[in-house]
């Protein structure tokens, strides 16, 4: 488990500055997110941060403006909600598409050929070990990189 922090000061002990960032040095989920724990509850640092601080998270969102992970600088941090944070990472270049997504069940050259072809979507489905609703994603809904 991560580290305790009780106190704003006993966060801030765990942290090194570089630039105008307060790095997390303890800790990290497999995300590299900063791990800690407040009154037995493990929670990303970031969050405990805002905690902390008096901020109320609810069921939101602690998002950065500096889109490094690591940091835990209130000044770098501000609620928002999934969209926002999804919002964030495209204008970082950070999110994650297609087949680089580790939940991708098909590759953008896959996509291609489904388009391209006259054979159905239940062709494919079976073909490739699909549901069918991924192959008709494929082909109208999703994967809107692929041209």
């Amino acid at each position: 488990m991560g580290r305790k922090a009780q106190t704003v000061e006993g966060l801030l002990q765990h942290t090194q500055q570089v630039d105008h960032c307060l790095l997390w040095t303890g800790c990290k989920d497999k995300d590299g997110y900063g791990l800690t724990s407040i009154s037995g509850k493990k929670m990303p640092a970031h969050r405990a941060m805002m905690l902390l601080l008096g901020k109320d998270v609810g069921s939101d969102y602690v998002l950065h403006t500096c889109s490094n992970r690591d940091c835990i600088n209130p000044e770098h941090l501000y609620i928002g909600t999934q969209k926002q944070n999804v919002k964030d990472q495209i204008d970082a270049g950070t999110f994650v598409y297609g087949s680089k997504n580790g939940m991708a069940k098909l590759t953008e050259e896959l996509v291609k050929e489904i388009r391209k072809s006259p054979l159905s979507n239940i062709f494919w489905a079976k073909k490739l070990n699909l549901h069918y609703s991924t192959v008709w994603d494929a082909r109208n809904r999703k994967w809107k990189q692929v041209l």
